[in-house]
């Protein structure tokens, strides 16, 4: 007799035998949607998944449900990039899949055989970032997701997390999908943890609304709320003492709460800490429970959870101390500890030696979690990064990267026998990263090393190049045609902001800025610094590099509310621009009927425009909402596009100064905006927090919209499309914009 098995199999032939004859291309709509699932019920799942056309042709949302979180050893090594990749996908066409796909591939360096279809609008050309390794990416949560913990329940392991959308939410880490959403918080929920309670496994919450709630993980059911005695409860922790659940609470009134779950009765508070508790951790210490608690005073604190006694002081935070851990390292009781000074310190709980100090992050450190039964630690910062540590040497074994925006918790777990950290941010995002390979990663010196925050064109030596600066400090150069390196320009003391490029005497300059006031002037053929431009107080946040009329000039906006006008020549300060309210964050020049000018954009929300004849200021365009992130000029047009925080990008008469048109796609804050005029039509290409760039056509009304994350600023040169991405560089083809 047939087991199901065999009539899925039977189910899976037929169906392929249609797609052979057709063409997957071609595959008619329930192949696309239901093969999958009848592959993985019939055991064939992993043999169909290699067929790169099958991939493309298949309805995203359900093949990544069918493949999980790709942590099936027997899944081939092209399913866990398309899982990489595939929250990308909804909603596309399979030409744009197959493009997603592609420009993935060439991110991590994986061979793939894909080409463009005569449909496809983009295809990537080449990408430059770092390999990073294998993660799948969740969604679900609709704000910044602030914590997370994870447990084991019948059906199998599952992470719980809360956030900004007042939600604590229930995922599966085997199959990668929510499977339960708790609701009632009435604010950001902020701390999350598992424990039993009266034999069944629990969720205990804690939310800027004062309360702590507790959940029943199997049937979502809210068991009881606690009222905490602060304005808001930054942190739980739950443990057992002789039988007894207990949980610890921290937040505004500076107090570390002892509670017996069951009863709901305060059994003591912990004072000591002279602000507010961020962190806290259960551990043990000489066979009995212990709390670790971190403050806002820089302190962590160490307590017998039992009698509440005070057992250590660890002082060395020069700043807020946000996540603590504590367990086993080479059998010895460890705190690790992180802060807002950017550290990671290790501390040994039998000894009073000082800690080992980790200069982890670039940005406050967050949270920390150990890693089950090793040396290694997981942190997690503002500076978009997961990092592997090895406790005992003091190493940083791997950086994780993909996190748009910053980091805000971490936990480790096991999944079917794979080690997994899974990390929460503000781009809402939940990641499941794959820790089974932590062995340490050489720099790649060919590539960036950080965020590429900004990217331009040029010629040199009749070949086009590509120029980028990053927050590694430095300016590099790429031949457009292949992305290989072509020069490293070191010299910036920060992140390099923003970058553009110009011909000066016959020769291809670049002008870079950034941090620390910074405008620096290169000579790109022999990569020799030619300038320093001083005169910005604080950061600079856009630059650039223009030929008006006859005159060579670099204009730059900076924090300190000035756009500042130089002459490339000789270095001179020419004007000071003043009349923003506020920072700046954008500046284009341009020729206006015979005059040169300016348009600026800043904090204040406004665009204006000024007459570099005279340094005064002509006009000021009001219509944003927010901040005004970026403004261009339309090449040989009296028109200015600019990008906002808003979610728009608007067009401008640079003449009368009137608003001629609102771009809305858009879903959140727009970064960047650049124009330029394509086989005689004026195009502009924004990007957004939504993991977006849009390439709009400003005579039919129309735009295309490529899937791209983390984009920070674009270039075109003909038909090739430069991006800046949180990863590296990339190029694109745009095959829509063609003759």
């Amino acid at each position: 007799m047939a087991t199901e098995s065999d009539i899925e199999a039977v189910i899976v032939k037929r169906l392929r035998a249609l797609a052979d004859a057709d063409g997957w291309e071609r595959a008619n709509p329930y192949t696309a949607r239901y093969l999958a699932a009848h592959a993985r019920a019939a055991g064939g799942l992993a043999a169909l998944v290699s067929d790169a056309g099958f991939l493309i042709a298949a309805d995203p949302e359900i093949l990544a449900a069918a493949l999980g979180t790709g942590l099936d050893r027997g899944l081939p090594d092209l399913a866990r990039l398309y899982l990489r990749c595939a929250h990308l996908m909804r909603g596309l066409p399979s030409s744009e899949r197959a493009a997603v796909l592609a420009l993935t591939a060439a991110e991590q360096r994986e061979p793939i055989e894909l080409t463009p279809s005569a449909a496809a609008p983009w295809w990537p050309r080449w990408a430059r970032s770092p390999v990073t390794p294998f993660h799948r990416v969740l969604e679900g949560h609709t704000g910044s997701v602030r914590c997370v913990s994870t447990a084991v329940l019948d059906t199998g392991p599952v992470a719980i997390t809360g956030g900004e959308d007042r939600t604590v939410r229930v995922w599966d880490l085997t199959v990668g999908a929510t499977i339960r959403v708790f609701e009632g918080h009435t604010a950001t929920v902020r701390s999350v943890a598992t424990t039993m309670l009266e034999g069944r496994l629990s969720v205990v919450t804690a939310s800027d609304d004062g309360t702590i709630r507790v959940w029943d993980l199997a049937d979502g059911r809210l068991v009881r709320v606690f009222q905490g005695e602060g304005r808001w409860v930054g942190a739980v922790a739950v443990g057992v003492v002789e039988g007894r659940s207990l949980m610890v609470s921290g937040g505004s009134d500076r107090t570390v709460r002892v509670w017996d779950l069951a009863d709901g009765i305060v059994l003591r508070e912990l004072q000591g800490h002279t602000r507010s508790v961020r962190a806290l951790a259960i551990t043990e210490l000489e066979g009995r429970a212990a709390v670790l608690s971190g403050g806002a005073d820089g302190m962590v604190r160490v307590w017998d959870l039992a009698d509440g006694t005070l057992l250590q002081e660890l002082q060395g935070h020069t700043g807020w101390v946000l996540g603590v851990a504590g367990g086993l390292v080479d059998g010895r009781p460890t705190a690790v500890s992180t802060g807002d000074d950017h550290t990671v310190r290790v501390w040994d709980l039998t000894c009073s030696a000082p800690p080992k100090i980790l200069n982890a992050h670039t940005g406050w450190a967050r949270s920390v979690a150990l890693v089950p039964n090793s040396r290694l630690a997981v942190t997690v910062g503002a500076d978009r990064t997961a990092r592997v540590w090895n406790l005992v040497e003091g190493t940083e074994q791997q950086v994780l990267t993909g996190h748009l925006i910053g980091v805000h918790g971490v936990e480790t777990t096991i999944v079917d026998d794979w080690t997994v950290a899974v990390t929460v941010g503000g781009d809402g995002t939940v990641r499941i990263w794959d820790l089974s390979d932590t062995a340490p990663r050489a720099n790649d010196v060919t590539i960036h090393t950080d965020r590429v925050l900004s990217v331009a064109t040029a010629v040199l030596d009749e070949r086009p190049v590509a120029v980028s600066g990053a927050t590694d400090h430095t300016v590099r150069v790429w031949d457009l045609a292949r992305g290989t390196p072509t020069a490293v320009l070191h010299g910036h003391t920060g992140w390099v902001g923003r970058v553009e490029t110009t011909v000066v005497d016959n020769r291809a300059i670049a002008v870079s800025a950034g941090a620390h006031g910074e405008v620096r002037v290169w000579d790109l053929a022999s990569g020799r610094q030619t300038m320093y431009l001083q005169g910005h107080d604080s950061s600079v946040l856009d630059v650039d590099a223009v030929v008006l009329g006859e005159l060579p000039l670099a204009l730059s906006a900076g924090n300190d509310a000035t756009v500042r006008v130089w002459d490339l020549r000789d270095g001179r300060q020419l004007h000071v621009l003043r009349g923003h309210s506020g920072g700046l964050r954008t500046v284009s020049g341009a020729m206006l009927s015979g005059r040169p000018i300016a348009v600026s954009g800043g904090t204040d929300c406004t665009v204006r425009i000024w007459d570099l004849a005279d340094g005064r200021q002509s006009r000021v365009l009001d219509g944003h909402t927010a901040w005004v992130r970026e403004v261009a000029v339309v090449p040989g047009r009296p028109t200015a596009v600019s990008a906002s925080d808003d979610g728009t990008v608007r067009i401008w008469d640079l003449i009368d100064g009137s608003e001629q048109d609102v771009l809305t796609g858009h879903v959140g804050p727009v970064l960047t905006v650049n124009a330029a005029v394509v086989n005689g039509r004026p195009i502009a290409i924004s990007a957004g927090e939504d993991d977006t760039v849009r390439v709009w056509d400003l005579d039919r009304g129309r735009h295309l919209r490529i899937p791209l994350s983390g984009c920070y600023d674009t270039a075109i040169h003909g038909t090739v499309l430069v991006a800046a991405t949180h990863l590296g560089v990339c190029a694109l083809d745009l095959m829509e914009v063609r003759p």
